[in-house]
């Protein structure tokens, strides 16, 4: 397994130059007694870190004042202070892929660059992120966030549940819904297949299933669509699943429905977050049972081409502590605290930690940690971060128009080529 964690292997450029920022002395404790606020979505990072916290107050002197809530939550709640410019926010969370273009256009974004060069600890080593995720942060040459993560969809399958029905694991991606009829008719009780159908989430565990049936969001002279061959079938075989063989109320889960279920026993196959796998872990039954993987390629293409991407942290513009706050930034990502959590199972972000030896011992301690890591290495070395339709700022726009058509398909109102089709012009107008 200690092959495995290279920084040479984890195939987003890790070692490509980065600039080099640091002080040559640095007063951690220059703004101890003021207070921070922290917006976060409560993700497993969040959950691993906040046991943390004491020791950034106890090295800073900067006490935290932490609201996390659930996804649609957060996002609501931080467009709403967002749009009122409010100074309540100084610290947030950030997903580049879908919001690194709107957010900065917008003027949610504090520069960090600035402050990378002058208000850095002299250890931070900002060139030990691994290349793909920092440059996620970056827009138009502005650091607007730092990576906490490596993440995307894996596969998740029940081995005992294969193992008494006399199945094995789909080979292919067109293997699925034969897998999946065969579970249903030996285990009644079990649901066959769980994923996201909540609208505007489906993108990041549907991704996977349009590129390896050789679709693509956009088409070679660069125009968005729904309407190429390949994604039509992606589109198809992933709402076929839903409906034939998910869960009742598909259309309203995303991850957090998704990955309980799995938890709790009742699916057998899912395709959902690896930033998941510490929380599904903590059932010492799915230890025991759960197999991860990386989706399954197609049969008739041959490709495998999953997505990986990364969470971000970011400042405020609106925050009028933003050099205390991005004290909290440096401690939070530093090698130190990314090592501490990638004992709790977080993916680091950092060449120097996913690399270390004791990332690598921590794996070798149980049969899903080493499967995990292995996907996790495999992802970042053929994933792509687009997960819908090419836009610069309308993404959530992009997503909405996406999972209607996943819902259209699950609920039985049109096939997967009549209401992808139909979405052409409204795609298109999207991109700028």
């Amino acid at each position: 397994m200690k092959a495995l964690i290279t920084g040479a292997t984890l195939g987003i450029s890790i070692v490509a130059a980065a600039p080099s920022f640091a002080q040559a002395s640095f007063d951690w404790k220059k703004h101890q007694g003021e207070t921070i606020n922290l917006m976060l979505n409560n993700l497993s990072w969040t959950q691993a870190i906040r046991k943390e916290f004491d020791k950034f107050t106890e090295k800073t002197g900067i006490k935290l004042r932490v609201e996390a809530f659930s996804e649609e939550q957060y996002r609501a709640r931080l467009s709403t202070l967002m749009q009122a410019k409010s100074s309540d926010i100084d610290v947030y969370m950030t997903l580049p892929s879908r919001e690194a273009a709107l957010f900065e256009k917008s003027g949610w974004y504090a520069d960090l660059g600035p402050l990378l060069k002058d208000t850095t600890s002299p250890d931070y080593a900002y060139d030990d992120f691994a290349k793909g995720p920092r440059d996620s942060g970056v827009v138009e040459g502005k650091v607007t966030s730092i990576p906490l993560n490596v993440e995307g969809p894996l596969f998740y399958w029940r081995k005992d549940l294969f193992e008494k029905c006399g199945l094995q694991k789909p080979e292919y991606l067109e293997d699925l819904p034969d897998v999946a009829a065969k579970l249903k008719a030996c285990d009644s009780s079990i649901i066959p297949w769980a994923a996201r159908g909540l609208r505007g989430t489906v993108g990041y565990s549907l991704g996977g299933f349009i590129y390896n049936m050789g679709g693509d969001f956009m088409t070679s002279d660069g125009k968005a669509t729904l309407c190429l061959p390949g994604t039509i079938k992606g589109l198809q075989l992933y709402g076929d699943l839903l409906r034939n063989y998910g869960p009742p109320g598909a259309t309203n889960h995303t991850f957090t429905q998704v990955m309980d279920l799995l938890g709790q026993g009742r699916v057998a196959m899912t395709n959902e977050s690896s930033n998941e796998f510490p929380t599904l872990m903590r059932r010492p039954e799915r230890e025991k049972d759960i197999v991860v993987d990386v989706l399954p390629k197609s049969r008739e293409t041959g490709i495998s081409k999953p997505i990986v991407i990364n969470q971000g942290i970011s400042i405020s513009n609106y925050s009028s502590k933003k050099e205390a706050a991005w004290y909290f930034i440096q401690w939070a990502t530093g090698k130190e605290v990314q090592g501490i959590l990638a004992d709790a199972g977080i993916a680091p972000s950092r060449t120097s930690v996913f690399s270390s030896p004791s990332f690598a011992k921590w794996a070798e301690e149980s049969r899903p940690r080493q499967e995990w890591v292995k996907a996790l290495l495999q992802i970042s070395e053929t994933g792509v971060s687009l997960y819908q339709t090419p836009t610069l700022t309308r993404t959530p726009e992009a997503r909405e128009i996406l999972s209607n058509v996943v819902q259209q398909i699950v609920l039985g109102q049109a096939d997967a080529k009549a209401a992808a089709c139909a979405v052409t012009e409204q795609v298109q107008a999207l991109q700028p």
